[in-house]
């Protein structure tokens, strides 16, 4: 099925990488200049050390874009976004992998069987069940937005961790710590451009040609989790 269904379980990956040490909020201009800076040398080193070849590298200057209101808080957003993203894109690499060789659950009555890749097993699910996999994603996005303890862009909350599935990194070294961030960055990153891939050969036969032949065709719209023609208000 689509990567959309595969969602739910990026949430679920415990490593809280790309994540800086919690902060707390401050409200005078002198403050958030200082929590700004260190924001800024945390980013630039934790960069280099996730690629020292590559080191800091933003061409399009995201950590001034009109995010939030200090620069600290677009930075931890973005980390955040691509904490997530890069763990959607390493269940989704995994999932596709297994699906797109026919292995799928053994239940034919809720998940159809011999329907083709792992796009075509999304497209053949009932749209109940399509509607419970993104709302039950939806009310964990809630969850971790509006978390007790605070959030994340205040610096009251590590990006990367999720009230639900938080896990305790007390007996850790901040050396190991970091050691596990850095991995979990490159892995996201290498899974973001895997999943890409799988979805061009897919959609674009030929575009990625070590993958020609291996995975099926699509001939749908990937992008469109329900019928390309659907309308909510239908």
């Amino acid at each position: 099925m689509k990567t959309t269904a595969l969602s739910l379980l990026s949430i679920v990956c415990a490593a809280e990488a790309f994540a800086p040490s919690a902060r707390s909020g401050t409200s005078t201009s002198l403050a958030s200049t200082s929590a700004d800076e260190a924001a800024m040398e945390e980013l630039k080193a934790l960069a280099v050390a996730a690629n020292p070849s590559v080191k800091y590298y933003d061409p399009l200057n995201l950590v001034d874009a009109p995010i939030c209101d200090s620069k600290a808080g677009s930075i931890a957003w973005l980390r955040h976004a691509e904490l997530k993203h890069g763990r959607v894109a390493m269940a989704a690499f995994v999932g596709y992998c297994v699906q797109s060789q026919g292995i799928t659950w053994n239940f034919p009555d809720t998940f159809p069987q011999n329907v083709g890749g792992p796009e075509a097993q999304w497209d053949a699910l009932s749209e109940n069940l399509k509607w419970y996999v993104i709302l039950t994603v939806g009310c964990l996005e809630l969850i971790d937005e509006a978390d007790s303890k605070g959030h994340y862009v205040t610096g009251k909350k590590t990006p990367g961790v999720h009230p639900v599935f938080a896990r305790d990194q007390s007996k850790l070294s901040e050396e190991a710590q970091m050691r596990a961030r850095v991995k979990e960055i490159n892995n996201g990153r290498l899974a973001m451009l895997g999943i890409m891939g799988f979805v061009s050969a897919s959609s674009v036969p030929g575009s990625v040609p070590i993958l020609a032949g291996r995975i099926p065709e699509y001939a749908g719209n990937f992008w469109a989790p329900f019928a390309s023609d659907f309308s909510m208000l239908n």
